[in-house]
């Protein structure tokens, strides 16, 4: 787990440390940022899912029976990453004036991801089982200022051969999983920045009025949850020591991503001057600002779907020693993502 901590990191200083610590003070709309908080729910909840895939793509279709001689089970771990959506990262990274992470937009930003997992033969009946997971707690970067918040992968399937057994070198599966996936990174600026927004002053008579939402040396965090149900078909052939096969993929999958800000909150508009925050919160909440505190504020957003992914490889089999290298490819997104794996397999 510590190696996978400091991978992480890594990834994490290039991505987000080379981006700069440079924070605007320049006024924006809050109507505009909603718009921005939309958009970057909806790519997130496109490409999260497919995040979610990586594990479990044993080159074996159908492992066998676990009542054999001998048992048919395995263990072992996969590591790897998927692209998310640059583009919707950076607009609302821009958004807080933080300059844009550096990589092609067609390409996406790496969201790494690793599993422990295992698989067991099926009885009586012609499937297997398997299970996986991921964990890192929340650990801090303090030289770069950066917090990863608790990740979480965890998953599970049932796979059904759809060939007899007088096909030993070709197998034939279709599956069905289910994974979660949660986590976020956030990070500390040391300088402000506003946002505009217009509503009735509080003052007697009310009239329109044009308000400045000010936050100073705040922690930006970018936040993403989801939970998808998995339909596979996929296809292998043993062939030696090696294993070639290929897949088809469906998910459908409900998600929640959106940011964080924490940091001292003021607002003040051209009539009344400073502003208590209690009486602009009802105003503040029509632009989506429903939990907005003198400490901060932000927004959670939920998207769901479905997602259609095509994925193959081969296996090299030394006994029972198997080494998998996996390439993903989602259609709805035009995302890739690259996985390795090792594990002992009977």
């Amino acid at each position: 787990m510590n190696k996978i901590r400091k991978v992480l990191c890594l990834c994490v200083v290039f991505f987000i440390i080379a981006s700069g610590q440079v924070f605007s003070d320049v006024g924006k709309s809050l109507d505009e940022l909603q718009d921005v908080v939309s958009s970057f729910s909806e790519k997130m909840a496109e490409s999260l899912p497919f995040n979610t895939a990586m594990g479990l793509n044993w080159s074996d279709s159908y492992i066998g029976q676990f009542l054999g001689i001998p048992p048919r089970f395995g263990v072992g771990f996969t590591t790897g990453f998927t692209t998310l959506n640059l583009a919707s990262m950076n607009n609302l990274l821009g958004y807080f004036g933080i300059n844009k992470l550096p990589g092609k937009v067609g390409f996406g930003l790496p969201l790494l991801g690793y599993t422990v997992e295992a698989r067991i033969g099926g009885f009586i009946l012609p499937f297997d089982a398997g299970i996986k997971i991921g964990y890192l707690p929340n650990y801090t970067i303090p030289f770069a200022e950066i917090s990863m918040d608790e990740y979480m992968l965890f998953g599970m399937d049932l796979r059904y051969s759809l060939l007899p057994k007088t096909f030993p070198i070709l197998k034939v599966s279709a599956g069905i999983g289910f994974n979660h996936l949660r986590g976020g990174i956030s990070r500390s600026v040391k300088m402000g920045s506003s946002f505009d927004f217009s509503g009735p002053s509080i003052s007697d008579p009310p009239t329109l009025a044009d308000y400045t939402l000010n936050i100073a040396d705040p922690s930006i965090g970018l936040l993403w949850k989801t939970n998808s149900f998995d339909f596979k078909l996929q296809a292998s052939a043993s062939l030696l020591i090696i294993t070639p096969y290929a897949g088809l993929g469906a998910t459908f999958a409900r998600s929640t991503a959106g940011y964080r800000i924490k940091t001292d909150v003021t607002v003040e508009n051209d009539i009344d001057g400073s502003v208590p925050l209690d009486d602009v919160k009802d105003l503040l909440n029509t632009f989506g600002l429903r939990n907005i505190s003198p400490d901060g504020f932000g927004r959670m957003i939920d998207n769901g779907g479905w997602n259609l992914r095509a994925y193959g490889g081969v296996s090299l089999n030394l006994t029972a020693l198997k080494f998998d290298i996996t390439a993903l490819y989602n259609f709805t997104t035009l995302s890739t993502g690259f996985t390795f794996g090792a594990r002992f397999q009977l």
